[in-house]
Parts: structure tokens; sequence; C-alpha cells
């Protein structure tokens, strides 16, 4: 706030002296920076004077009530008095006086036990802001800001009715109990195999909601208040939103990193605050929360003293992350590094040409393909321009080039305040350039690019692995990737060349000024090795091999019988005493990838029998449409104490192939009957 006069007319003016006399202070002890702040009968903030050498002069008009408090300096060099002063002050032990009209000086004497809480303790709060997409990526948030608010638990407390706080009480106690329970459980079970268990943690939960039990009034509200920070993980979903006392503490723009920091100073420094976070992004001037107000006690950060990094995870759709292009090395590269966000580096075979083109766990590819590349950011300035990717299915006389439209999103930002972003589309191809057809622009690496939609955002081609056929394509398919410069000239890398592959096309015979890289074998994420010659065409392209199969699985339970005969349409079976009860199914896929399981279920009882039970399936198909095998079962395991019973059979086969991002269910099948077992 201003150290300006209130007023202006002299001949209406009086002087308001303030004193202020600190009892208890040390020689040693630095004195808090303290400051009187006069106020009008509305409450409204006149004006504020830093306390110099313990005195501060305020002129006022003569005719009105006026009210001067004292306490820590929370303006510092702010010209703005924050919303909530008045809590401010509170909250940090302010003592105030009315000075009435007749008054010219008004003097405060403060022990230490008060002005302690004017010494500002002060702490880094810092931390990161990602985006979490659902599909396992995860991108840097970096254009936004992150508000932090001050969790005052006392008064929400105070807030709290007492009939409600009594069903709190109960809540806390029920769940505390709950847990207790779920946790003796789990040792009882553990102690089987290690015969000794320590429930130290739940016993300490027991006598917890014991205490909580017997308290009531202040004492209750004392004790939630000291154990907040325990109790938290229980009630954040307890307490309602219009109990919550919380105020704004502070704005930190966030990094182009991601990361966000900004100092916070608090008075009572034997205190650390209990701060909650929220994220916003103005898009195109509408300022969007991409947090969640619902939960907010479920992500308090309790007792914050600066040495915690506070990172934030937000899911909404509209959140705008950054692409990161990744770090590769000190020259140019072009680095195919993922189909989706499967690292090409789990591939096998990548590098040898001799693999399975198969992914851990047996796992093809299948469906449209998102080919994932990180360009070096100096290869527009060595006039290599446009990339274009192409497949070949083993047996095809050529490659056919990858067509699907590409675009990609950057943002431009209006600094503000507020920060304003602003979406801009890039259509990067298919394009003709010259004579080569079916181009894409690598980007400009001077554009913020954003991944807001992956699959839609991070892709530099859609290869559709089913090559627009049903069924889909399936077998060995070579993926080649090619450069060009501003022409529309292929561009060749400079790395070793292998031998002439099939389809290749001719190209320029010298050595390129670009190296193609891929992920190291074996090594961690993010590293890379430059492509060996078995991934380097004769003419300077890349190349390496996947397994496709786009084959659907297929279910059947085509019959149940046991000696006596075959279910009918009503699925009535006959059973005598010693029979079994067999089963026809079948779990088939062509090549074998697919996992799957078969549960017979009795009335209510639950699963009575099933394949399998321990472990699941490999790579085995069981029987064929034409071929079914048999599941065979003792009548008497299945109906257990039943004379007879009704019993539903499930049999599910998941398929395999993925397409980078996830399991393609399209290709899974499935098949249910239901039977009687009767006496004749």
């Amino acid at each position: 706030m201003s150290e300006k006069n209130p007023v202006s007319n002299p001949a209406k003016v009086r002087t308001i002296n303030v004193k202020l006399a600190l009892q208890g202070q040390t020689p040693s002890q630095n004195p808090p920076t303290a400051r009187a702040y006069l106020f009008n009968r509305a409450g409204s903030l006149v004006a504020s004077r830093l306390l110099e050498k313990g005195a501060a002069t305020f002129e006022a008009p003569a005719d009105q009530q006026y009210r001067v408090t004292v306490g820590p300096d929370l303006l510092a060099e702010s010209r703005q008095a924050p919303a909530n002063l008045l809590a401010q002050l509170g909250q940090a032990k302010a003592l105030s006086q009315d000075v009435p009209p007749s008054d010219t000086s008004i003097a405060f004497t403060v022990n230490q036990n008060i002005w302690n809480c004017w010494v500002l303790r002060c702490i880094n709060v810092h931390g990161t802001v990602t985006k979490s997409s659902g599909n396992g990526t995860s991108t840097p948030i970096c254009i936004g800001t992150v508000k932090i608010f001050e969790i005052d638990f006392p008064c929400t407390i105070d807030r709290i009715p007492l009939s409600e706080l009594t069903n709190l009480k109960f809540d806390i106690v029920s769940k505390l109990s709950a847990n207790v329970a779920v946790s003796q459980a789990r040792a009882e079970k553990a102690s089987l195999a290690r015969q000794t268990v320590s429930i130290a943690a739940s016993t300490s939960q027991q006598e917890m909601a014991s205490t909580i039990a017997s308290l009531d009034g202040a004492a209750l509200k004392n004790y939630l208040v000291i154990n907040r920070e325990i109790l938290g993980p229980i009630w954040c979903l307890l307490i309602r939103l219009p109990w919550l006392c919380w105020r704004e503490v502070a704005e930190a723009p966030i990094q182009s990193d991601g990361s966000f920091n900004t100092e916070i100073c608090f008075s009572c420094p034997d205190l650390f605050p209990d701060l909650y976070f929220e994220v916003y992004q103005n898009i195109d001037g509408n300022n969007i929360e991409l947090t969640s107000e619902t939960e907010i006690l479920c992500g308090v950060y309790w007792s914050y003293d600066g040495s915690q990094s506070v990172d934030i995870t937000v899911t909404d759709p509209r959140a705008i992350g950054c692409l990161s292009t990744g770090t590769g090395p000190g020259y140019l590269y072009v680095w195919p590094n993922a189909i989706g966000n499967q690292d090409l580096g789990e591939i096998d075979g990548l590098e040898t040409g001799t693999g399975t083109g198969l992914l851990p766990g047996v796992t093809p590819f299948g469906g449209t393909l998102s080919m994932q590349v990180s360009f070096d950011p100096n290869l527009q300035a060595n006039n290599i321009q446009y990339y274009r990717w192409s497949y070949r299915f083993a047996g095809d006389s050529g490659f056919t080039p990858m067509n699907a439209t590409v675009t990609h999103r950057y943002m431009t930002v209006d600094p503000g305040p507020p920060i304003v972003i602003h979406l801009n589309s890039v259509t990067l191809g298919p394009q003709t350039v010259g004579l080569s057809n079916n181009l894409f622009a690598i980007p400009d690496p001077n554009l913020s690019w954003v991944d807001i939609d992956d699959p839609a955002d991070r892709p530099f081609a859609y290869f559709d692995s089913t090559a627009g056929v049903t069924p889909g394509r399936s077998g060995m398919v070579t993926l080649m990737l090619e450069m060009f410069d501003g022409a529309g000239n292929f561009v060749p890398c400079n790395n070793a060349r292998g031998t002439s592959t099939a389809g290749d096309q001719p190209g320029d015979p010298s050595t390129g000024s670009f190296t193609y890289i891929l992920p190291e074998i074996g090594g961690p994420p993010g590293t890379y090795s430059n492509a060996p010659t078995p991934n380097v065409t004769d003419h300077g392209r890349l190349i390496f091999q996947i397994l496709v199969d786009n084959n659907p699985t297929q279910a059947g339970l085509p019959a149940v019988s046991t000696p006596e005969g075959s279910a009918d349409n009503c699925g009535m079976l006959h059973y005598e005493a010693g029979d079994s009860v067999n089963l026809d199914y079948y779990a088939y896929h062509p090549n074998n990838y697919l996992d799957w399981d078969l549960t017979i279920t009795r009335g209510l009882s639950g699963t009575v029998a099933g394949i399998p039970p321990s472990p699941p399936p490999t790579d085995t198909s069981s029987g064929s449409p034409g071929l079914p095998v048999v599941f065979s079962n003792p009548a008497g395991t299945l109906l257990g104490s039943c004379p007879q019973a009704a019993f539903a059979v499930n049999l599910y086969c998941a398929a395999r192939a993925t397409n980078g991002y996830g399991r393609q269910t399209q290709y899974d099948s499935s098949a249910t009957i239901a039977f009687a077992l009767t006496t004749p």
C-alpha cells in the first residue's frame, strides 16, 4: 500500500503519531520489521507506514475515526494490499487500537510472545508440472501459472457445525478402524509364511481411533489440528469445500522446462504452512483450471518447509504440454525412436534384420501405427527439409509411401499478464516437392510445438498396418525412412551402408551430411547409437523390420456333454454318479498371438473350474474352429454339495497385437454358454 497521505487539504488534517515498544528484546536479537496500518471505520486500508525506530506518522481528516493496527510488514515493496490483509494480520497476532477524532497519538507495547510472530520466515516453493495423457505418456507443461494457497486448518475445523463435527468424528473413527482391520487381515495372511507379524502401524491407528472416539468439543478440534497430516489421507474427502479456510499467497509462472518456483513469507515462524496448488492455462482468452477443487485436502502439502519438490500431474485433456525432442548427439541426426509409446529398442532384431520383429511378450504390431521421430534442430539450416516414411510387406515388389495427413500444432504466447496461449495448426504433409511425392515437412525448430492430444500432436507418420483391407494384412514388414532437401531431392545419410535392399530406389551415391541414430539396444530410455549397416540401404535410406498381425482371435464353446449325452438347446444335461462333464472349446489365433481364459461358474457360488487357474496360457492356441479340444471335470467337482445346478461358461480370447499405445481389442473374441446338470 502507498505511503501517501490520505488527505490533501491541510486545514482539515490531524497528525496521528504511532509509537511501538517491543518488550523482551535482547541486544543480540534483530527486531522484526513492523508496519503500522491505518483503517477507516469500514475496515478499508487507508494508508500504511513502516515503523522506523518504533515510530510512524499519519495525516488524516480531523473529524473521522480510525483504527491503527501494528504487525509484521506484509506489504514489503508491494503497492497493492492483499484482499485478505485483515485475515493475515489476525493470523500474525497483530494488535489494534481505535483512534477517536480527538486523539493525535497512540502507543503500543508488545511482548515477545506476540512480536515473535512478526518475524517473517521465507521459503522457496518449487516444483514441476506435467501432463499425463492416460496412455503412458507424460509431457511437461511449459506455459501457465501455478497458484499457491495456504490452508488454515484451525479455521476450517472451527467452521464445521457441531452436529457435522460429530459425524466427522464417527467417520474418521470408522475409517481408521477399517484400515486396522485390513492391516490385520493382511498381517495374518502373511504370518502363514513368516510366523511373525508386526502390526505396529495398525495398532497406532487403533490407538488414534480410540482417542478420537473419546474426545469432544475443543479437545477434539485441537487433536485433529495437531494430527492433520497423519489424518489427511483419511478425511480429505470428508471435509466439505464450504468449510475450508484458504487464501492465495502467491502465483508462480511455469518455466519452459515445466518447473516453477517462488518465495513466500509467513508469520509465526515456528510453524510451516499447509499449502495447496492449482494450475491454470489461459487458452485464447479462456482461463482454464487444470486441477480439481473437489478434493483439495487430498493434495495438501502439510507443513511445507521448502525442501520438497511439489510435483504436480494434471490429466485435463485440454492441458497444453510441450513436446520434448530428446537430446541427441553433437552432429546432424534423424532419430526414429518409437511407434506410439513403444520404444523401437524393444523390437526383436531391430538392428540385425534377422529377428522376429516382435515386442516382448511375443507381441506383434497391429492397427494404425504412429511413427515417432526426433529431428536435429539444425537439419533445415543444412537444407534437409522433408522426410518420407514407406512400408513393404514381405512378398511386395516395392515400398508403399505412408500418405495419411499429419497436422501438428504450435503455440504463440501473449506474455501478459495474464499469460495467454494461442494455438496454431500446421499441416506437415503429404505434399509434392519437385518430382517427389508424399513428402512431409520437418517442423520448424523455432516454433513452440505442443502435445495436447496424442496420437494427433506427436507422430510424424501414420501406418495403417491393415493396408486398408479386411481382414487386415499380416506378416513381416520393412519400414523405410528417407530424407529430402528443399527442392525435393533425396538426401542420403552418412552411416556405413549395407547391401542392396529389394524395393530401394536409386539415390545420390555420395555421402550425406546427417546420421541416422536408433535407440541403444539394452540401454536406458533416451540413449542411442548410430544405425548399423543392416539398417541402412546401399543408397543411404534407413530400414528396420516389424512383425504385423491383424488376425482376429476366435473363441468357441460348441458343445458340452456327459456319457449320458449332449446338452440340448435348453442347456439341460443329465448325469449319473461318477460321470465327467466334457466341455468342447477352442481359443484360437492362427499365429498363436493371444492370451485366453475359461471359467465355469455355478449358480451364485462363483467359479468352480477354469483354464488356466495359474499360470495363464502363453503363446499356444487351444483347438481350432474345426477341431476343438475337451475340458473335462468330474460332475461331482462341479456340483459340490448341490444335487443339481446351473452353470455358466465364459471364454475370452485377448489378441496381443498393439499399436504402440495399447492392445488392439478389436481382435478379441468371446463365447458364453449355460447348462444345467440334472439327474436322469
